[in-house]
């Protein structure tokens, strides 16, 4: 008796296997029969839990469907399986027993090895796919099992799973809303839609490994941070651990997502948790790095993208409304001869010229000042000697600065704002299409300093010779003003740096909510 279930057994294995096979062979046709005719004569050796029918697998599929999808990737599985009659999982590799075939294994294990990436692995049901191939492979249904159930509940399962890890892997676990802590520091970042996600299932049906390897973030920041998280949960549990521990799961994060401004061969990334500036050529593989003194805590540079399109020499200084209510006239008012110091003149509604002594300043203390204040270029200008523009609707840019001593702070978060530039000579020679000795030494002319080339020493004597005021690029820069509080520095070394705005805990807030932290 024993002997004859064995064979019984072994029998509707051999039919799992051939069904598998042929629905795989035969994906875009619609089986005749739920069993191959060679088989028929075996059906009475079947319980009804075990009868596999490929129509039925369908409509179960089809009744877990959202029909309200929430993202772009249920949107995607939602057309397939209502559309189309193709598995993705059930084909010989579900039931071989050669382990490299077995791609649903492969795909368990990516979804399991997610906390490398700094993401919960409880965030998929990994064990409950991999108890129902058990059941599926052993043929030991639980009690109220089918086979169909079991293998409807493993297509989609894996498929809902492969498209989320794919998709959230590329562009973000948080939700867009969850990223930001203020709403005027919104970088324009790139989002999964239903085409990328459609792309992602086209990826699987054609080769299923490459599609999971191609998912994996790869850049030179990312799997260092992914390297140095091994290396940080090594130490066990302290507060040291834990520091360093969510700076990594924070950045991770960040380093996931895409600006929607496509970044080129040649960019610039401010990055102000750092005070670094690093100016990126990767065409000559080359990148330009330098110190930079960002807004103070009151006043936030703001986190955006833009391109940088034009350079002006020996700028004059417009100030701001409201640097002349809360720090000039404070100031005046303690010390009449600031205004002479600074070399600043004052100018009313119509554009005249008015002698500040003879302002009664204290009448506009916190209130709107009917008059302009504007800082004379060159030598002690509060923007330097060069200032670099770009669109943005916060009225910040890039400058020089005669403030030298800022950049020997720890904490350069200084300004009203705007970004100071350490290097700012060497960053206008980085922005030109091509060196040019003849444009380069216009440039320190104007700044004051040497000219270098022989025809550059010759400008200055000229009686032709124009003082170079301002340059427009012959091809815009993408520039980025991020936070991050890991980076990678351009000798390649990774980075720690102080939450200086204090953007990290809500994104770590938020990480917690959903359930993300491993």
């Amino acid at each position: 008796m024993e002997e004859l279930c064995m064979r019984n057994r072994r029998l509707l294995w051999g039919a799992v296997i051939l069904f598998v096979v042929c629905l795989a062979a035969c994906k875009k046709e619609k089986p005749q029969s739920p069993i191959p005719d060679s088989l028929a004569s075996l059906q009475e050796l079947f319980n009804p839990a075990y009868q596999i029918d490929a129509d039925s697998i369908r409509l179960m599929i089809r009744s877990y469907l959202n029909e309200s999808p929430v993202t772009p990737w249920d949107s995607a599985l939602l057309a397939h399986y209502r559309e189309k009659d193709e598995f993705f999982w059930l084909n010989d590799s579900l039931v071989s027993d050669k382990p490299a075939a077995q791609v649903a294994d492969s795909m368990l294990f990516w979804l399991g090895d997610i906390s490398r990436h700094g993401i919960n692995p409880n965030l998929y049901s990994v064990d409950s796919i991999r108890e129902r191939l058990q059941q599926i492979r052993s043929l030991k249904l639980q009690e109220g099992k089918t086979m169909n159930r079991l293998l409807a509940d493993v297509e989609y399962q894996l498929t809902a799973a492969y498209l989320s890890y794919v998709c959230q892997l590329k562009f973000g676990f948080l939700p867009s809303e969850r990223r930001w802590n203020d709403s005027i520091n919104r970088i324009p970042l790139k989002h999964c839609d239903v085409t990328f996600a459609n792309a992602a299932l086209d990826s699987l049906r054609a080769n299923p490994i490459a599609a999971l390897r191609g998912a994996q973030p790869s850049s030179p920041l990312y799997r260092k941070m992914q390297e140095e998280l091994v290396r940080v949960n090594a130490w066990g549990k302290t507060d040291t651990t834990d520091y360093y521990r969510n700076r990594l799961l924070v950045n991770m994060e960040r380093a996931r997502w895409q600006y929607a401004l496509d970044k080129g061969q040649k960019y610039v990334i401010a990055n102000v948790a750092a005070f670094m500036l690093q100016a990126i050529n990767e065409e000559t593989d080359s990148i330009l790095e330098m110190r930079i003194c960002v807004g103070s805590v009151k006043n936030k540079t703001p986190l955006l993208s833009s391109r940088i399109y034009y350079m002006e020499l020996n700028p004059y200084w417009n100030v701001p409304q409201s640097i002349i209510r809360k720090e000039i006239i404070p100031t005046y008012r303690r010390d009449t001869t600031y205004f002479t110091r600074n070399r600043m003149k004052v100018y009313d509604k119509n554009g005249l010229q008015v002698n500040p002594h003879q302002v009664n300043w204290a009448k506009y203390a916190g209130k709107g000042v009917p008059y302009t204040v504007k800082q004379d270029n060159k030598t002690g200008n509060s923007l330097g000697r060069i200032i670099f523009r770009f669109p943005n609707p916060h009225s910040v840019y890039l400058h020089d600065t005669p403030s030298r001593w800022a950049f020997t702070l720890k904490n350069r978060a200084v300004s009203h704002g705007c970004v100071r530039l350490q290097k700012a000579l060497d960053f206008a020679f980085f922005l030109l299409k091509e060196p040019d000795e003849l444009l380069e030494d216009r440039i320190r002319i104007a700044m004051d300093i040497k000219p270098v080339s022989e025809e550059g020493k010759k400008l200055p004597v000229s009686a032709a010779y124009r003082e170079l005021k301002h340059y427009s690029l012959e091809k815009y820069i993408p520039l980025f003003i991020d936070y991050q509080t890991v980076y990678l520095s351009a000798d390649n070394n990774l980075r720690y740096c102080e939450d200086i705005y204090k953007y990290d805990s809500s994104l770590l807030e938020a990480m917690n909510n959903l359930n993300l932290k491993p």
